[in-house]
């Protein structure tokens, strides 16, 4: 997928723009009159409408890849063993909601941005819901040089979920 979000929001952009930017060199008729010019009007529209549905299409990736993590988490809870815990569920869904994957993994969905640990067996170290909600609430304040960003804006009840989901993944059984 990453691929093809390079090629729709730089290649095929750039790909018309030097187009755009090389038609007064193709085109050295006199006339300047824009009905006598169907080439350039074309391929102006064409520019336009194509940068208007790339960034429409680049606004709403993030929410597509939301849906395909939360996708995921039946099959996450199945293996984790944590179906059963409504308060685990709640934090799955927000763990792909706030784009945790952009960074971290879990059973083998999300990226490794900066070096991110996996977090499908975060709980089997069982560090505690409380140092989950600081470590959320300030990453660099327990884990010092950390590149992690603060969370504190969920709130306490959120971060309270997704740390529930946290110690509940203790590793696929």
């Amino acid at each position: 997928m990453a691929d093809t979000v390079i090629l729709a929001t730089v290649g095929i952009p750039t790909l018309l723009l030097i187009i755009l930017l090389l038609l007064p060199f193709v085109d050295t008729r006199m006339e300047r009159r824009l009905s006598r010019r169907p080439v350039a009007i074309v391929a102006a529209a064409l520019t336009v409408i194509s940068m208007g549905v790339l960034t429409y299409k680049g606004a709403t990736a993030q929410e597509a890849i939301a849906a395909e993590v939360k996708a995921a988490i039946p099959s996450w809870a199945q293996k984790e063993g944590f179906a059963n815990s409504k308060e685990a569920l709640a934090g799955a869904n927000l763990f792909a909601e706030s784009g945790c994957v952009a960074c971290h993994t879990y059973l083998g969905t999300g990226s490794t941005n900066l070096g991110a640990p996996d977090l499908s067996a975060e709980g089997a170290k069982n560090k505690g819901i409380q140092f989950q909600i600081d470590h959320l609430k300030c990453p660099s304040c327990v884990n010092p040089g950390s590149p992690m960003p603060v969370f504190a804006s969920l709130g306490e009840a959120r971060l309270r979920l997704l740390a529930a989901f946290l110690e509940a993944s203790k590793g696929p059984k």
